[in-house]
């Protein structure tokens, strides 16, 4: 392979992850709205227990994802599993921003976002994890680590995007305003990921060779590949259940729980998401220079040893710079786990089911622990009373995390 980096499919494959996420995570940034206008209870804690049920759905759906385009990835090509799954994402995604609420049409609203929120999440399974494989087996091996976490990059960079709409919209419009129409302008701009769809489609070369076609890639994975395959989803809890509970969730656990204000929280976690990209792709070049191994086994260190602390400051004093503090530290964490985990994961695998390995790998983890992580969370404190519940689990996957790097 060339020693230059090849930039189409490093652009556009950063592209794809950056929509496929923006598309995705808005959802969990508007939570408290989207409870309201369709689960409204006279609790706002059912409502939102509803909202984060619907959200952890979405998860539910990203195996069947990574496994239906994981097919197409590794069988007919890395350009067209992406391509598609983009398109999937446009459409319910664009849906959800001309949905009528519960007050419009009753409980056809909720059962419309549950099924808008599935498609998503089938859309999602085949975009991540194979977005890593995409972009990393298109660069010369010495930089490999570096574009994968390019990809990630895209990821958190949609995430970023999602947090920046938010706090746009909260900023800009009244909160009758933003309750009304406002919330919705965002998802109707995600109809753009179709746009980044067809542009791979159509633009960029497959290199992908086809390998032969005598066994479905998901069963040779579960035969002979298994135990590669728990211990990157051991791994992959810092992706999975780190950026939900330290940053989708935070907003709400930081509003709701904490009584902080909305538009201080929204703006600080927006700006803590923002450093988080900055360092993926220093971390992704450290580790081609030391080993992703090493980048990521002091991160698992970060995560046990700071989670107590850094909560307890933010519990006890209620302030925006312990909320910013907390946010920024762990932004630095969360940028070492999305610069490394791609090429962790990919070379894991070998390539011709390294598209299902990969995809199969990060959404099960995640729909498993990720997606579901909010709604537990707000569960337990709920239950418990307990508001050092995100603390707990932070650190318990830390350890977790790094038993399972020691045997990778």
């Amino acid at each position: 392979m060339s020693s230059k980096m090849n930039v189409k499919p490093l652009l556009f494959g950063s592209l794809a992850t950056a929509f496929e996420w923006y598309d995705y995570a808005l959802f969990g940034y508007f939570a408290k709205i989207i409870a309201q206008q369709f689960f409204p209870s006279a609790d706002p804690i059912t409502s939102l227990l509803s909202t984060f049920a619907v959200f952890a759905s979405g998860f539910a759906m990203r195996p069947l994802g990574a496994i239906f385009y994981g097919y197409i990835g590794d069988r007919v090509g890395r350009k067209y599993a992406l391509a598609a799954s983009l398109l999937t994402m446009a459409a319910p995604t664009t849906l959800l921003g001309l949905l009528p609420t519960y007050e419009s049409i009753g409980i056809w609203a909720s059962v419309g976002l549950v099924l808008i929120r599935l498609f998503q999440g089938l859309a999602v399974g085949g975009n991540y994890g194979g977005s890593f494989i995409f972009v990393i087996e298109n660069a010369p091996v010495h930089r490999q680590g570096f574009a994968g976490s390019l990809a990630s990059f895209g990821t958190l960079g949609g995430l970023f995007l999602g947090s920046g709409a938010a706090t746009l919209m909260t900023a800009m419009m009244s909160t009758e305003n933003l309750e009304s129409f406002g919330w919705r302008i965002p998802f109707l701009l995600g109809s753009l990921s179709a746009v980044v769809g067809l542009a791979i489609r159509n633009y960029v070369p497959e290199q992908h060779s086809q390998p032969s076609k005598d066994q479905l890639p998901i069963r040779e994975v579960l035969t002979h590949h298994r135990a590669s395959l728990l211990r990157s989803m051991g791994i992959i809890l810092l992706d999975g259940v780190g950026v939900y509970v330290l940053f989708v969730f935070m907003t709400t656990y930081a509003t709701l729980f904490l009584k902080m204000p909305e538009e201080s929280v929204l703006f600080w976690n927006t700006v803590s998401m923002g450093a988080l990209v900055i360092f993926i792709p220093f971390f992704g070049w450290l580790g081609d220079k030391i080993g992703a191994k090493t980048v990521l086994a002091g991160v698992c260190l970060g995560f046990t040893l700071l989670a107590w602390p850094l909560y307890s400051w933010l519990i006890d004093s209620r302030s925006l710079m312990a909320l910013a503090s907390l946010q920024l530290i762990f932004s630095c964490l969360m940028g070492a786990v999305y610069g490394t985990l791609p090429i962790l994961v990919t070379r894991a695998f070998p390539a011709h089911v390294r598209y299902t390995a990969a995809g199969v790998s990060f959404n099960v983890c995640v729909a498993v622990f990720g997606g579901t992580a909010p709604y537990v969370v707000t569960s337990l404190i709920n239950t418990t009373q307990n508001l050092y519940v995100p603390a707990i689990a932070v650190v318990l996957v830390g350890c977790l995390a790094g038993l399972s790097l020691r045997k990778l």
